[in-house]
């Protein structure tokens, strides 16, 4: 009725004089919402294992679908895996679709060392899903995922016998597991820190790997698309912490535009300035903590991408509630 009288007013002035310039009506807010059909929200993240702690992952999946972003996008490291049983692997994925299943949005999945541990898990996840290097395009913003286990070296079968064990002794007593698996590292770093030689096998699940196909794929990615209003790199093993000659041809093709990359595998969040963009490596969500410290967290990141550099914030599962105040979130750090 107000904006009608103002124009009334504007048409009846017209007969005797030019129209001032009326001023703005009075409103109860700053400015009107943003139509923008460009803007993109999506979340990210952490890993659930190794050594799941129990309902952590499943619930969180819940709570992200409460905020509907426009896709759901993971590190790696969804299933304890490491397994050459067939029936074993495929009951693991089937209780992780079970969980994602929750999700309404689309969840992009990234391979980790435990999603494609050996050539066997490698075959079944190509079946399914393709190959675990890929990228795609969405509102004019590049997502480039790279498998950091091209190719997968088998787990020594000591260490993978120590390691079933412990998954299987999460679903009893978490609590006494991650005890143990605690004096376990403990005494890995101790040895380094004498100066013990590291098993090379050992040292060669500790390390990220990729094919020089994978290598030329996505090279090939980035010169296709030279400029996106964003690229996102995402990966399981934070790849520029580990030393890999091929991860930085990669990295070499990025310079010039703007990027953010993000990894998991290390189970504690960090975040890094390199070459002045954003490295982030996430915090878990339900998978045990490899440290102790502020980013020791089950969290998800939540991405928006508008005009510039996107607005990354992190949420903690613990603080995201429903509508009745609750998380469901009891283990939550």
């Amino acid at each position: 009725m107000r904006i009608l009288a103002i124009s009334m007013l504007a048409t009846a002035g017209m007969a005797h004089a030019a129209p001032a310039t009326p001023a703005a009506a009075p409103a109860p807010w700053t400015k009107a919402p943003a139509n923008d059909p460009q803007a993109l929200r999506f979340a990210v993240i952490g890993d659930r294992t190794g050594l799941a702690r129990p309902g952590v992952f499943e619930q969180a999946i819940k709570q992200v679908d409460l905020m509907q972003p426009e896709f759901l996008i993971n590190v790696g490291d969804l299933i304890e895996g490491y397994t050459g049983d067939a029936a074993e692997l495929a009951r693991e994925w089937g209780e992780m679709e079970t969980a994602i299943g929750q999700l309404r949005a689309p969840f992009i999945y990234v391979a980790g060392n435990h999603d494609i541990g050996n050539d066997m898990m490698l075959s079944a996840w190509k079946a399914k899903r393709g190959e675990p290097y890929y990228q795609f395009t969405y509102k004019d913003v590049l997502f480039l995922v790279l498998d950091t286990e091209d190719p997968p070296p088998d787990m020594p079968a000591d260490f993978a016998k120590q390691f079933h064990q412990m998954a299987a002794g999460m679903k009893n007593d978490p609590v006494a597991t991650e005890k143990a698996l605690a004096q376990f590292v403990g005494g890995v770093n101790a040895d380094r820190e004498k100066g013990k030689a590291v098993d090379p096998e050992m040292l060669a699940l500790s390390a990220a790997r990729f094919s020089p196909k994978q290598v030329d794929f996505a090279l090939k990615a980035l010169a296709d698309q030279p400029k996106p209003r964003w690229t996102f790199v995402l990966m399981h093993k934070p790849a520029w912490k580990l030393n890999s000659a091929e991860f930085a041809k990669i990295e070499a093709a990025l310079a010039g535009r703007p990027y953010t990359v993000i990894a998991g595998h290390n189970h504690y969040y960090a975040h890094e300035k390199r070459h002045g963009r954003d490295y982030i490596t996430m915090g878990t969500a339900g998978a045990i903590s490899h440290q102790h410290g502020p980013g020791e967290m089950d969290h998800i990141a939540w991405v928006t991408v508008k005009d510039g550099e996107p607005d990354i914030a992190l949420i903690k599962l613990n603080g995201l509630l429903d509508r009745t105040g609750q998380s469901g979130q009891t283990m939550v750090r």
